[in-house]
């Protein structure tokens, strides 16, 4: 096995400069034939790609975007999302990417926490956001692709085209490093005290995230990244689009992530650098291997977590892997440079950055404890607007995860000698399942609203897949008087109305809850019962499988 340690570049600009449309201009000077973009739509140079880019500023604009207008996309990848998010930036305008698979409730908590007029929809999307608006949005909305889209969702409803040359007066204001680009949406650092929040993003910190990235992994012009996570996410974002910009590298986006295709694709796109959630990689090495893991130019996996068994998979793929540490609201605060870390315990999570943050780890009572010692995560970085500003519209979140002048993650871990972060698990009672957050009360509020449903509680179990998977979700439920909802019935329900990352596996019908004097369900009592007999459960996950079949 040969481990080689690259040394880190530096590419960051000075901090004035860090804004996309900086970053993408940087590039399009550089290499403006070299390829930029590889979708199931073709393959577009850096040339190429303006114009498209260029046009849909032009169109946004002429419906009304502006400088700090809020824009909700939710799209399948694909070019046309990429173009939206350089252009957004362009203009200065507000990203607010909605993940593809949002449903129902969950859809309109994401448009009415956040304050979007406007919106550019896929077709098939646009029905289940008109079906859970109160009210239309006030400024245009435009439809991606062919389908009915259903009923009216804005004032003002277009077909996406992008506009010719000069239908827009002048050019927009540049947008400044410290102006807001996106509403990220996140769990934050207490995932079941509510809804999911929406973190306010600046331009410079998504740059910021993705070229320490870089730097760190010695990537290079010549990289090919291939990603396949929703570009609705910081992964997809700060893992592969910005870095292939950054560098004037290459990036290579495919629709969804498949067990069966992923290595044939990214053999055939001729990859380089691919970033993987820890379920993710467990589902892969579980696969027979194949031709096509080995024979590829990958030399670098992000993976997050650490995987224990390092050192067999960089065997297996005769790959190099890189692991960080970050959330959506600071990252990386630390990482490992490729085939970096293989002998260090398990939980490693890098080396803190420390040109780049400070890191303590604390007790409850946020006073430090010695090396060694576990307690939570405590982040401070070093430059101004490179970590989420607040929660948009929820001050009292933003107080409590940023109290006493620290970014308080929620997360145990403790540091080493050598400086080594590694992680020791959740301190809330949160969820984090298919590399996605997850509100526990919004979950449990999505399931109390079914027909059916008196009250239902959900926790988080090991999953099968092993340590890097994340979780598995469990739900403990009760029953109105004379109500008649299986478990079967009640996976149908959450199916139909959850994005996948959300759908419960393991569902337990009970005549009641065990409540602590104040009333509270006790959860810690929960947790005992499914692991003591998690068979008692139904598995909704194998019965999908068994009976319908699916490809991952």
């Amino acid at each position: 096995m040969n481990t080689v340690v690259v040394a880190p570049v530096a590419l960051l600009p000075p901090l004035r400069e860090r804004t996309v449309d900086g970053l993408w201009q940087r590039a399009l000077r550089a290499v403006p034939d070299h390829a930029f973009l590889v979708t199931d739509e073709g393959e577009f140079t850096y040339s190429e790609a303006e114009t498209h880019i260029a046009g849909v500023a032009r169109m946004l604009r002429a419906g009304g975007v502006a400088p700090g207008v809020h824009v909700a996309v939710l799209l399948d990848n694909g070019a046309e999302y990429v173009w939206l998010l350089l252009a957004i930036a362009r203009i200065g305008a507000v990203g607010v990417p909605v993940h593809a698979e949002a449903r129902g409730a969950l859809t309109r908590h994401f448009f009415a926490s956040t304050d979007c007029t406007h919106a550019v929809l896929g077709a098939a999307h646009a029905p289940g956001v008109a079906a859970v608006l109160d009210v239309p949005l006030t400024g245009t909305v435009w439809i991606v692709g062919d389908g009915d889209p259903g009923p009216a969702i804005a004032t003002d409803r277009r077909p996406y085209v992008e506009l010719p040359e000069g239908a827009t007066p002048g050019p927009a204001p540049q947008a400044r490093f410290r102006d807001t680009y996106l509403l990220m949406f996140t769990s934050g650092t207490s995932g079941t005290s509510g809804p999911s929040k929406a973190g306010v993003v600046s331009q410079a910190q998504p740059v910021t995230h993705a070229l320490k990235i870089a730097e760190a992994c010695g990537w290079a012009a010549d990289e090919r990244f291939y990603t396949c996570l929703p570009l609705s996410h910081a992964n997809a974002q700060c893992h592969s689009l910005l870095p292939a910009i950054g560098l004037g590298a290459t990036l290579v986006v495919g629709r969804r992530f498949s067990v069966r295709r992923y290595w044939s694709d990214v053999h055939r796109h001729d990859a380089t650098a691919i970033s993987l959630l820890g379920s993710m990689l467990q589902l892969l090495t579980k696969k027979e291997p194949t031709a096509e893991e080995r024979d590829n130019r990958v030399s670098t996996v992000l993976v997050v977590p650490f995987p224990a068994d390092v050192a067999e998979l960089d065997e297996r793929y005769d790959a190099r892997f890189a692991t960080l540490y970050g959330l959506t609201e600071c990252a990386p605060v630390s990482i490992t440079r490729p085939g970096e870390g293989y002998d260090r315990p398990t939980g490693v999570a890098g080396r803190v950055l420390r040109d780049h943050n400070d890191v303590i780890i604390v007790d409850n009572d946020d006073i430090e404890v010695p090396r060694g010692t576990v307690g939570e995560i405590l982040v401070r970085r070093h430059d101004p607007f490179v970590t989420v500003q607040r929660y948009y519209g929820r001050e009292r979140e933003t107080w409590d995860d940023f109290r006493n002048l620290w970014f308080h993650t929620g997360d145990f871990g403790h540091l080493d000698e050598d400086d080594y972060l590694y992680f020791a698990g959740r301190k809330s009672d949160s969820l984090r399942r298919r590399g996605e957050n997850v509100s526990i009360q919004e979950l449990e509020d999505v399931l109390h609203a079914f027909d059916g449903v008196l009250e239902a509680a959900v926790i988080a179990v090991p999953s099968d897949l092993g340590e890097m998977s994340e979780d598995d979700i469990a739900v403990f439920y009760t029953l109105r008087g004379g109500a008649r909802l299986s478990e079967r019935d009640l996976d149908e329900l959450a199916v139909a109305n959850l994005p996948r990352y959300m759908v419960p596996r393991y569902l337990r019908i009970v005549e009641d809850l065990p409540r602590a004097p104040t009333s509270k369900i006790r959860k810690d009592e929960l947790r005992r019962d499914a692991a003591a007999d998690l068979a008692a459960f139904f598995d909704a996950e194998t019965h999908r499988t068994r009976n319908r079949g699916r490809d991952v």
